[in-house]
């Protein structure tokens, strides 16, 4: 038995995949390092070590918060509610400037019909 919505699968999904990856990978090393200067760091010239503290809680509450749904949005079952945030995370993606030669092109082709039908929209 063949499920209809994985046989017309758009050509966006492997690179919004691939970003989902990316993203997830970036803010999980950025918890490692918030983590790092939390537990590790030594001391800098620069820097006290409160200041390091907070900067590694920061970084590690952060980095953790975003990994969360990055990591898990590939996974996710495909329904009308994950195209809405699959957009939402296309978007936090374009408030870094890095990654807006990847941002633009996948926002333009998520608002493709055929992406929308693959998630069940019916827009």
């Amino acid at each position: 038995m063949h499920n209809k919505n994985f046989e017309n699968k758009p050509p966006v999904w492997p690179w919004y995949t691939a970003y989902c990856v990316a993203l997830a990978v970036v803010y999980l090393i950025a918890a490692a390092f918030g983590l790092y200067l939390l537990v590790a760091a030594p001391p800098a010239a620069d820097y006290s070590t409160t200041e390091l503290r907070i900067q590694g809680f920061i970084y590690l509450v952060i980095g953790a918060l975003l990994f969360i749904p990055f990591a898990a949005a590939p996974f996710l079952p495909r329904k009308s509610w994950v195209w809405i945030y699959g957009l939402v995370l296309i978007c936090l993606g374009m408030t870094s400037v890095c990654c807006l030669p990847a941002t633009i092109p996948l926002l333009i082709f998520w608002f493709k019909p055929e992406t929308k039908r693959f998630l069940g929209r019916q827009d």
